[in-house]
């Protein structure tokens, strides 16, 4: 049985116990949807937010699924690849970038959770070039 790249649920609350509760709330939704997405992934706690990656792919860049980060009023998810994913709906912004793109949650209630999940599956199947696999 491989083990978890994931860090406990205990850790990930106590990392975050000093920030917005309802933040917190958006951040531990798109950790379950990584986990769910890409069960092999691995994460990043850092001071603001988690970094999820595919080590098998590479780092936190050319492995990289996506950025969380909390910031004061809202949870910013971003793709370092994002320029490469389909997004219908124009959810993602950050053209003045050359290939990240991140979208803004603010409220749990209105966020798009069926097309999060899709950015984030587009994203952990990209093969670190931009391309599917």
């Amino acid at each position: 049985m491989t083990k978890s790249r994931f860090h406990s649920f205990a850790e990930v609350e106590k990392a975050f116990r000093f920030q917005r509760p309802d933040l917190v709330d958006l951040l531990l939704e798109i950790r379950n949807i990584v986990i769910k997405v890409s069960p092999l992934a691995a994460e990043l706690i850092h001071p603001r937010g988690i970094t999820f990656y595919d080590p098998d792919k590479g780092g936190t860049i050319k492995g990289g699924i996506c950025f969380v980060d909390i910031l004061d009023n809202c949870v910013r998810l971003r793709f370092g690849l994002g320029v490469f994913l389909k997004d219908p709906k124009s959810l993602l912004t950050g053209e003045e970038r050359l290939y990240m793109r991140h979208m803004d949650i603010s409220s749990f209630d209105d966020a798009p959770w069926k097309d999060i999940e899709a950015l984030i599956h587009a994203s952990a199947n990209l093969n670190g070039f931009g391309k599917g696999s």
